[in-house]
């Protein structure tokens, strides 16, 4: 909305609500001042407020007054239409604040109708007839998210940009509410669980929405409380994003996914997985994956089970066996995994734990909860996936076990410099296996943050940019577990002085996407895990509603994680989309923030390239998508693919000199179902 300076007039179907009306505040600051000329004083917010917000939902709101030469303040109101009645047009915690000064406007917590405009009418207390008005439209609650446990998971960092992961199963009672359900979150200090959560939910009509999660634990989130923004993908399946919404301050920023519960059956056979975080004992970025073959109801006997671990620069040249066992589901599906892994010095076996939240016999999320060995130092702080192989385990012998189209994408750690900071690596990217262990038709986007081997003296540069086609070989290990490798690579043309990356791809088998463990090489340095989706053969398409999350990293010093909703038009001249992002900003919630974009035409056999722009010129030094980035998109199929940032190092469209972001940014699309007819 442009900021608006204008006398407030209501028009007869409309209730003022006075100062004292407004609920939660005090006016006894409030002074009656000498009015100064309203020619020389303005009055605007900074920022503006969201343009709607849930019930009960909270949002904090400032102004600032100019040419106020007794700095008087501001003196806040608000109004609504008659028919939804004065008392229920919502609360303001201070009636008055100083110029700059927060206050805290909370909606209602029932609504007569779908939605309801409020307006939020900030006065310059020096000369009220200077004011601002703020329409917000206050949004009912849906249900098409179905009552149920669902699985929650995400990744990022905290405020010191240390790594953090997230994982739990929640209990939704369909009305909104958090009823039951456990947790664990891995800080850099170490690994907290809890159980017994409550908290709510909230679902718009525009497919965003928002969970608050109360814990047991006041170590854990912000005083007990973590929030949550999210986008609905279909009544099992929504993409997250947490940061810090009303009063919890946790200065968490991560990303990832909430799924519908199935009713699972205890895990069996083959799982394919990889992890990434920390390894406390050595302080440094790690990342391992593997196979774990279930073979008894409690147990990981060691036969076919296999891991391969890469620690900043030390990469395992063998596969390593790995075995343990494991416990019978909790009321909340979760198992806990104790394992036994030969990643110390020798290869000296070191106990592990992880905590594996159920998705369905195929899925579980993976968080490392080492804390608990009361007898042993943690190892690590990591967190993943593991997917099921099912009827395919032990079956993998030949490299005909490896073929199709697959399109990749991962994040990790650029390890230039000794840096430990997550999602300074991102890459996406497709190939061709041929099942003869050939490589080909393959291109990827490459960006690592820090790394300054592609500069000179004579132009130094800061980041690192493999944007090129490639062809490779691969070999699948003939023990049947599912574990492949890249023997050979080569990219055309070189990018300056080589690159040969490390990669294991963990296969699953019944159509299921392989998981990815990658590491750089000497003059690129890096780690990152993955997953590798097959690419369908239909005719690629971008059309419709989606839904998406993404991370940004601004040359290792911030972090910004988002879900949006979009809608794609392929129609136009050239392909446009526009849409609505919530997005943590330097650890900070900004909510509904439009951003639109352009894009080349879909295809299978490369990227197609596109850009992203946030529309709110009031906000364009911080929005996340401005003033503009440059974006390739990776079509899976017409449901799915991922996206990265192209303008690290270099401009694009080119210019002279050159604009470089200096960040990058990987996410992931998805289809949405639209939450009604007529709904955004």
């Amino acid at each position: 909305m442009a900021i608006q300076q204008r006398v407030l007039f209501l028009l007869a179907t409309a209730t003022v609500v006075s100062l004292a009306g407004c609920g939660g505040g005090s006016t006894a600051n409030v002074q009656n001042p000498t009015l100064a000329s309203q020619s020389q004083i303005t009055i605007a917010f900074h920022p503006e407020p969201a343009g709607s917000l849930a019930v009960s939902f909270t949002e904090n709101l400032t102004a600032v007054v100019t040419n106020d030469p007794n700095n008087y303040g501001v003196d806040w109101s608000l109004a609504c239409s008659s028919s939804v009645g004065a008392g229920n047009c919502g609360s303001l915690s201070i009636l008055h604040t100083a110029s700059g000064g927060a206050t805290s406007y909370t909606a209602p917590s029932t609504i007569p109708a779908s939605s309801i405009t409020v307006e939020i009418v900030a006065y310059s207390t020096a000369s009220p007839s200077t004011n601002v008005v703020a329409p917000v439209t206050i949004t009912s609650f849906n249900k098409n998210i179905a009552a149920g446990t669902y699985v929650l998971e995400a990744q990022g960092v905290d405020s010191s940009l240390n790594p953090y992961q997230f994982a739990a199963a929640l209990v939704l009672d369909g009305n909104g509410n958090i009823t039951n359900g456990e947790q664990t979150a891995n800080y850099i200090s170490g690994s907290l669980s809890d159980t017994a959560l409550t908290g709510s939910y909230f679902l718009g009509s525009d497919g965003r929405g928002a969970i608050t999660i109360n814990t047991k634990d006041e170590r854990i989130g912000q005083n007990g409380v973590e929030t949550f923004t999210f986008v609905y993908l279909s009544s099992s399946h929504a993409l997250i994003s947490q940061m810090d919404l009303g009063n919890a301050a946790t200065g968490v920023s991560a990303t990832g996914t909430m799924d519908l519960q199935s009713t699972p059956q205890a895990p069996s056979g083959g799982y394919a997985f990889v992890v990434s975080g920390t390894d406390v004992l050595n302080s440094k970025p790690l990342s391992f994956g593997g196979i774990l073959n279930i073979d008894s109801a409690t147990g990981i006997s060691g036969n076919g089970s296999i891991t391969d671990e890469i620690l900043a620069k030390k990469i395992n040249a063998t596969a390593l066996g790995i075995s343990g066992t494991l416990t019978a589901r909790d009321q909340f599906g979760a198992v806990v995994f104790s394992l036994m892994a030969p990643f110390g010095s020798g290869n000296k076996l070191i106990p592990l734990q992880f905590t594996g939240y159920t998705v369905d016999n195929a899925h579980i999320k993976l968080i490392e909860t080492d804390d608990s060995l009361t007898s042993v130092s943690p190892f690590g702080l990591t967190a993943g996936q593991a997917i099921g192989q099912g009827t395919a385990t032990g079956t993998f012998t030949a490299n005909s076990s490896f073929s199709g189209t697959y399109v990749f994408g991962l994040t990790g750690v650029d390890l230039s410099n000794s840096n430990t900071v997550p999602l300074t690596l991102t890459a996406a990217g497709l190939f061709t296996a041929d099942g003869n262990g050939n490589f080909d038709s393959g291109f990827t986007d490459t960006f690592l943050a820090l790394n300054t081997v592609q500069g000179t003296n004579a132009n130094p540069q800061t980041g690192a940019q493999i944007s090129l086609p490639f062809t490779g070989t691969y070999s699948v290990d003939a023990s049947g577990t599912g574990r492949a490798s890249l023997t050979s690579i080569t990219f055309n043309p070189e990018p300056d002085h080589g690159y040969t990356p490390t990669l294991y791809f963990y296969l699953t088998g019944n159509g299921n996407p392989p998981l990815v463990l990658q590491s750089g090489d000497t003059h690129y340095p890096s780690l990152g895990a993955g997953i590798a989706y097959p690419q369908s053969t239909t005719t690629p398409t971008f059309s419709g509603e989606y839904g998406f999350s993404y991370a940004q990293d601004l040359s290792g010093v911030s972090e910004n994680d988002g879900t949006a909703q979009l809608n794609v038009t392929p129609a136009t001249t050239p392909p446009s989309l526009s849409g609505i992002t919530d997005v943590n900003l330097d650890f900070g919630a900004t909510q509904d923030q439009p951003f639109n974009g352009t894009f080349s035409v879909p295809t299978a056999s490369g990227p197609f390239a596109g850009y992203l722009v946030g529309t709110n010129n009031s906000l364009l030094s911080s929005l996340a998508f401005s003033p503009q980035i440059s974006i390739d998109y990776y079509f899976i199929d017409s449901g799915h693919g991922f996206f990265v940032e192209t303008d690290l190092v270099n401009s694009v469209p080119p210019t002279t000199p050159p604009t470089p972001s200096g960040q990058v940014s990987f996410g992931y699309y998805a289809t949405r179902t639209s939450l009604c007819a007529g709904c955004p």
